[in-house]
């Protein structure tokens, strides 16, 4: 908990108004500063969430009140995987936050033609991709303008560097470790954790999952997580169209084909 630009610990109920409490949430605080203890959160200006494993039609709170989401994903090892990115891109555009992709393992062999093709889609939709290795200062530097003072989540799959990324933006080293023999990763970061920048803003790095599932909602919302595939649909014939084929549907064509495959993937599950 940050008060005036210094970092307290503050003591939690069993039970507080609005929780439960995620990183990035507004508190109120009792009056004995020396001992602190939250007694409420304060209403959420922007929230990322997701399903739960063990309950999907409930969604858990991850990160609030951020300005962006960083989703990263790595070119290799793990693998790049589009439709996964787009869960993550859609929870963002849903919680209120600004987007933008942050590929890392530029440096290891990868398929470039591919890498190429797929942040063409990205930024056609208006999304900021940021291409390159931890271990550049330069891309580090990249990214730390595209965060630009604003309080940022790092999410994607475990094992990408969002760990490595972190420690190289704020100097605060969060463990970093190895890849699991999968290759899939394994996760370091467990908890959550705005840590400030230097210079202004803050970064949130949340743990590497394999799997995430979107957080609990109507189907007719779903369209509102892909921008392009919203704005395309006010030319459909019919209200209601769900983008599936249906006759006079204006998204089809208006739409790169991945994209609209991760959207009707998600429709069946939603």
């Amino acid at each position: 908990m940050f008060v005036g630009g210094q970092e307290y610990e503050a003591g939690i109920p069993p039970r507080i108004v609005g929780g439960p409490i995620v990183a990035g949430d507004m508190v109120e605080l009792g009056e004995d500063l020396a001992s602190p203890r939250i007694r409420a959160i304060r209403s959420r200006e922007t929230l990322l969430s997701r399903g739960d494993f063990g309950a999907r039609n409930r969604a858990r709170p991850l990160v609030a009140n951020a300005d962006v989401l960083l989703v990263v994903a790595a070119v290799v090892d793990p693998p790049f995987g589009g439709r996964f990115v787009d869960r993550y891109l859609a929870a963002g555009e849903l919680g209120g936050l600004d987007c933008a992709i942050v590929l890392t393992k530029s440096d290891l062999p990868h398929d470039v033609a591919a890498i190429a093709h797929s942040i063409k889609i990205y930024e056609r939709v208006g999304y900021p991709v940021c291409l390159g290795s931890t271990f550049d200062p330069g891309f580090v530097e990249a990214v730390r303008q595209l965060i630009d003072r604003r309080t940022a989540v790092l999410a994607g799959h475990s094992g990408v560097g969002k760990s490595s990324l972190t420690a190289a933006l704020t100097g605060v080293d969060r463990t970093i470790g190895a890849l699991s023999r999968g290759g899939a990763g394994r996760h370091t970061t467990s908890d959550p954790r705005l840590i400030p920048l230097p210079g202004g803003g803050a970064v949130v790095d949340t743990a590497g999952v394999r799997t995430f599932y979107l957080p609990p909602m109507h189907v007719s919302d779903l369209a509102s997580g892909f921008p392009e595939i919203a704005s395309a649909a006010e030319k459909c014939r019919f209200r209601g169209c769900r983008h599936m084929g249906e006759a006079g549907c204006a998204v089809d064509g208006a739409v790169a084909p991945e994209r609209l495959d991760s959207y009707r993937r998600l429709l069946e599950i939603v």
